[in-house]
């Protein structure tokens, strides 16, 4: 076993596991039976990049690996697999390296497949800039032959992937390794080379899975370094945020590699068309390419191997063209091969529904749907149903955007809670026994202490989403401790008892932590920068199955704060706070949610706040006092009571009052209809995800 390891070490694998071994000698097996007569040394001779290891190896050990060759019974297509779910740990996560599933390799094939058809196209350059095992490669060559193609090529950094793909691609030409070429490097300093001689990579056809990471997973050098490489290839304009996305700027070497008229098909997280951070390369898409397609799995979130992350396929043709549609849709149930042909054909016709997909021109959508163009696949009746009542609301200005109506500064994040059960009181350890109009008094649950604290350095305050998920107006019985910066010493006593017990128990250690002197003033801080006081408060967070949430909108008589996972809005009258919570707890926005909000999984989603703010908003200026006492009267019937979880709410009188109070503001045609529309829809969305 120790020869193994100092084999795979000199091939630059961390690993004693004799299946990587294996999977070494399988390649090296295919590789030397399509170089008849060469052995390891003469493999070195012919490519110094992919078999640079071969030096490094004693002739024992070359003479070892040649022996277990002929041993070797793992097919190279197994191989492929394999070697992706051996990457250690600490490898993958640094790789972020992730490999397509049949379905995303099926796809990709036939769309290759149509592109060539209809363009009849020879001579092809296909290629994979971030290759891993070459799996959509050689899918897609197994299915086309070589006929057309002049050349294939990929860059993979795990070496031993880089093997796997080159011994693939060699098995599935049967041998042509002229058109093969294999780089075991990293794709962005292989492209720095390459414009430095004078020799850059170009492809007609990408086809790509690229790592995607969190900025702040790579090391800092390497940070900098592909920064660099990304500004020296002209594309810092489309970069939109201090800390982007790896899989953007890998997005963007792909646009650099692709000619003119070239198809590209890649994996992509589902976030990149509808964070900030992906708005550069939204704009790069409409300034360059015909988006055919984004297309999203029917039968699980990913188009990755052991993913976890929601994905999605895009498909686009670098040719621009702004009157062309691009087709959002679902691959379920759907003949692949098909729908490959129907896209790259782009006959659709804009009144056509085929197979729940959804057509639209990405150059002329709202602003509300450019937003997040995930947005635009699936729930097809629901999606119809809220275009159409938002373009109608937008064009007479009964519908508006949240900073045109109510301004930006209207709306912030709660505050942030270095410790909560230092800062919130009551909490874990501490109880309320008196609650004074001057103060407090609270009881440790252990110790059985009494302290008093002062009601100035208390703000009464909403703690976590889930205590109000059935009230519209809850009962908030908890503070927030907001302690001046001052010393010790110029404090009540017995909250200073309250606050050297915080750190004798490490329950504030985040605070200590950031702020060292003065931590206990860390919720005053925030409260001096962005006075958090409202009367409405919205989530960040909502699971779309509503199975614990009978409200989305809190409302407060009198003014409150609350915690960071709430948004409060703030500065508004009690006018304007009524009919915005109304509108928040309306069957129309949940529904907005539901089709428009960022999805972090199939049912969780998330709105940050430029997502309020870019959203559709019903125009309160512009409701008559006689509108407003309808809809006030509707929720304040209920604003008070115990509210069943919110599908069971559809079918209830009160939910029925309330939506249809909202739909006479927006002047819909018989609004009655519209409303059993709009619950059916809803409906059967219930029912796909139950």
């Amino acid at each position: 076993m120790s020869k193994i390891k100092r084999i795979l070490g000199k091939l630059g694998v961390e690993s004693n596991y004799k299946i990587d071994f294996d999977i070494l000698i399988s390649c090296l097996k295919v590789i030397l039976q399509y170089n008849e007569g060469y052995n390891l040394d003469d493999l070195m001779s012919r490519d110094k990049n992919l078999f640079s290891f071969i030096s490094n190896l004693n002739q024992s050990e070359k003479d070892y690996i040649e022996n277990e060759i002929d041993k070797s019974t793992i097919p190279i297509e197994e191989c492929q697999v394999l070697v992706q779910k051996k990457i250690p740990t600490a490898d993958r996560k640094k790789l972020a390296a992730f490999f397509t599933t049949d379905e995303g390799t099926n796809l990709m094939t036939f769309l290759v497949e149509a592109y060539i058809t209809k363009n009849k196209k020879s001579e092809l350059i296909i290629a994979d800039p971030f290759l891993g095992s070459a799996r959509t490669l050689t899918a897609t060559i197994k299915k086309i032959g070589t006929k057309n193609i002049k050349k294939i090529w990929g860059i993979e950094p795990y070496p031993l992937s880089a093997l796997v793909s080159y011994a693939a691609l060699l098995d599935v030409t049967k041998g042509k390794r002229e058109l093969i070429k294999v780089t075991c490097g990293d794709t962005f300093i292989e492209m720095s080379k390459r414009k430095l001689i004078g020799e850059p990579l170009e492809a007609d056809i990408i086809l790509t899975n690229p790592p995607f990471t969190r900025w702040k997973n790579l090391d800092t050098s390497y940070r900098r370094k592909i920064s660099t490489i990304i500004e020296e290839f002209g594309y810092s304009k489309y970069i939109t945020r201090k800390e982007p996305s790896l899989q953007i700027l890998c997005m963007f070497l792909a646009d650099k590699i692709l000619k003119r008229d070239g198809l590209l098909a890649s994996v992509l997280p589902a976030s990149t068309f509808y964070t900030i951070y992906g708005r550069g390369y939204k704009k790069l898409i409409k300034n360059k390419y015909h988006l055919l397609s984004i297309l999203q799995s029917g039968s699980q979130p990913s188009f990755s191997i052991d993913s976890g992350f929601k994905e999605i396929i895009i498909v686009a043709l670098k040719s621009l063209n702004k009157k062309e549609l691009t087709a959002f849709t679902e691959l379920n149930g759907i003949d692949i091969k098909e729908l490959a042909k129907k896209i790259m054909e782009n006959a659709w016709n804009i009144k056509e529904k085929y197979n729940n997909t959804y057509l639209a021109n990405i150059n002329k959508i709202p602003s509300f749907l450019d937003n997040n163009w995930l947005s635009l696949i699936g729930n097809f009746e629901l999606k119809e149903l809220l275009i159409k009542l938002f373009k109608k609301g937008l064009n007479n200005g009964l519908i508006g955007y949240w900073e045109e109506i109510l301004g930006k500064d209207t709306l912030i994040r709660g505050i942030e809670m270095y410790g909560p059960d230092f800062f919130f009181i009551r909490n874990k350890f501490w109880n309320i026994i008196e609650d004074a109009n001057s103060h407090v008094k609270i009881k440790n649950k252990e110790t059985k202490e009494i302290l008093k604290i002062d009601k100035e350095y208390l703000i009464k305050s909403l703690r976590k989403p889930s205590l109000y998920n059935y009230k519209i107006s809850p009962e908030v019985d908890t503070y927030m401790l907001s302690v001046p910066t001052v010393e010790l010493d110029e404090l009540p006593n017995e909250l200073v008892e309250y606050i050297k017990w915080g750190k004798k128990n490490n329950v504030a250690e985040p605070a200590i932590r950031k702020h060292d002197r003065f931590w206990y003033s860390h919720v005053y801080y925030q409260v001096q920068s962005k006075d958090p006081f409202g009367n409405v408060f919205i989530t960040d967070k909502v699971d779309l199955l509503f199975k614990n949430r009978g409200v989305f909108a809190n409302y407060s008589e009198k003014i409150l704060a609350a915690s960071k996972n709430f948004y409060i809005i703030k500065n508004i009258k009690k006018k304007e706070a009524i009919l915005l919570t109304s509108w928040l707890n309306s069957t129309i926005f949940i529904s907005i949610l539901i089709q428009f909000s960022r999805k972090i999984s199939d049912t969780w989603t998330r709105f940050l706040i430029n997502d309020y703010l870019e959203f559709p908003l019903l125009n309160i200026k512009n409701i008559t006092d006689e509108i407003y006492q309808e809809i006030s009267e509707n929720l304040m019937n209920i604003h008070n009571q115990e509210l069943v979880p919110f599908w069971d709410q559809i079918g209830k009188k009160f939910r029925y009052d309330l939506d249809l109070s909202i739909i006479k503001v927006l002047e819909i045609k018989n609004p009655e209809n519209f409303l059993e529309k709009l619950y059916k829809s809803l409906m059967e969305y219930r029912h796909s995800i139950i």
